[in-house]
């Protein structure tokens, strides 16, 4: 459910940042004087991708907490998949993973401080204007998310966390089965 469920604050958040940035930019260098006359949108429309973003984060906090935990409790969602797959070595994948899932949750609990702060401090500004401090704040989350999205991305796509296997790694997956059910029957 997760993966699903992140690419909207994903979006919402990236363009809030970069949009707080790019309003102080302006603001500081002259040579971006052009956007003068759309600070004001510009302004707005950050606070507004700030709320979405909060908002739309709400599943993926929920969902993405859940999946964590079970992978915690469990040791890996896909420890039986894991086990027959790559039986020397399942342990350091499902503990790496679960390190992998703590930083991309730091990092996003951290985002959503950010954008918390950015919208309880602009709610009642005239053009829901930064203030300096949530300008630098949001020029210092934008590699923080990027960062988390791209552990996000390694969680999903190179470890197969929360999601079914199909193709090569179902391939992988039945030859694993093969070979311990092979393995089973030297043993019996």
């Amino acid at each position: 459910m997760h993966p699903a469920t992140v690419h909207f604050p994903l979006a919402f958040l990236t363009a809030a940042y970069s949009l707080d940035t790019t309003y102080g930019l302006a603001q500081r260098f002259r040579a971006l004087a052009l956007l003068a006359p759309f600070l004001g949108d510009i302004s707005r429309f950050g606070y507004l991708c700030h709320v979405a973003g909060l908002l739309t984060s709400l599943p993926s906090f929920t969902s993405g907490s859940a999946e964590l935990w079970e992978l915690y409790k469990k040791g890996g969602i896909n420890q039986k998949d894991k086990e027959l797959t790559n039986p020397k070595s399942h342990e350091d994948v499902n503990s790496r993973s679960i390190k992998i899932g703590l930083a991309h949750g730091a990092l996003n609990f951290v985002a959503a401080g950010v954008s918390t702060y950015a919208v309880w401090t602009r709610r009642s500004v005239k053009g829901f204007v930064p203030g300096r401090a949530s300008i630098l704040l949001s020029a210092l989350t934008i590699p923080g998310v990027a960062l988390s999205a791209a552990l996000g991305g390694e969680l999903v796509y190179g470890k197969g966390i929360g999601v079914q296997r199909m193709g090569n790694a179902l391939d992988e997956k039945k030859q694993g089965m093969k070979e311990n059910a092979e393995n089973v029957s030297k043993i019996s």
